[in-house]
């Protein structure tokens, strides 16, 4: 019997985005995870200005929104949360002068100040959930009346070329299509805006594609095994990985390699949803 997926690890680099030098500028960092997700807050930041605005960053994972929020885009208070220990512990250490705090965005006991925020922000969480309108029912009660959030997703048709469960990541609980993450949504936020996250250039988006086409076939042989880690290094240096990234090749990109389109196209490997009570 498949046992149902654990949707976080709690080992602070397994599955999350984690910049390789926290303390240098996000803009130039080599993490791709961590340029997804810097080219999604600025794109917001254009959308619905966070300058001066408190922020409450539900799931912050290893905290650089923080970073990036306070350093490049002037926003005000920000408080991270994310139910891993490992990767509070790390927020706190790599941004000292941050405010982290561990806890279960799911709980209908968890209260960060009812009707406080004037943005809260929700990346790449709702997939690792396995009660998601609990989620967004502590994100429609944090914001304030007037307030906008942003929450993220891998669009699964695309991300994982609709194949579950995600050959991906190891912690998704449940990818969503688009028509299902605007149901979901809709039934919660009096307004919903979606956008697809792509790549500028069709060459990665081809590469993507096809890494994602490879990693399914992995899965179908190895089954659970694919998410160790000792069997997926020796698997990636028999196909000689290694040595191909090594000579320069392999998927790499950063921040400005991604647009933003309305309506999303079928070939948005994120979706990304604008809300407001």
């Amino acid at each position: 019997m498949v046992q149902p997926r654990k949707g976080y690890d709690d080992r602070v680099g397994a599955g999350r985005a984690m910049p390789a030098k926290p303390t240098h500028d996000l803009d130039d960092d080599p993490a791709m995870m961590v340029q997804e997700q810097i080219s999604r807050i600025s794109f917001f930041a254009e959308r619905s200005p966070v300058a001066g605005k408190s922020i409450l960053d539900l799931g912050c994972g290893t905290g650089f929104n923080y970073a990036y929020a306070t350093g490049k885009l002037a926003a005000g208070e920000i408080l991270g949360v994310d139910i891993s220990s490992s990767a509070v512990a790390y927020a706190k250490q790599a941004y000292p002068a941050g405010s982290f705090l561990q806890g279960d965005i799911c709980s209908t006991s968890f209260d960060c100040g009812t009707n406080r925020w004037d943005t809260v922000v929700c990346c790449e969480v709702i997939e690792h959930v396995d009660k998601p309108e609990a989620l967004l029912e502590t994100i429609h009660r944090h914001l304030q009346p007037f307030g906008v959030g942003l929450i993220s997703t891998p669009n699964r048709p695309v991300f994982s070329l609709d194949y579950e469960p995600s050959p991906v990541n190891h912690t998704h609980v449940k990818e969503y299509t688009l028509e299902e993450f605007r149901l979901m949504l809709e039934r919660k936020f009096s307004k919903v805006e979606i956008w697809g996250q792509r790549f500028s250039n069709e060459r990665l988006f081809k590469m993507q594609q096809s890494i994602v086409a490879r990693n399914i076939k992995d899965y179908r042989l190895l089954g659970e095994w694919y998410w160790h880690n000792s069997v997926r290094r020796l698997w990636k240096t028999l196909r000689l990985e290694p040595l191909h990234r090594w000579l320069g090749g392999g998927l790499k990109y950063n921040h400005k390699d991604f647009s933003f389109v309305n309506p999303v196209t079928d070939d948005s490997i994120w979706l990304c949803a604008i809300v407001t009570k």
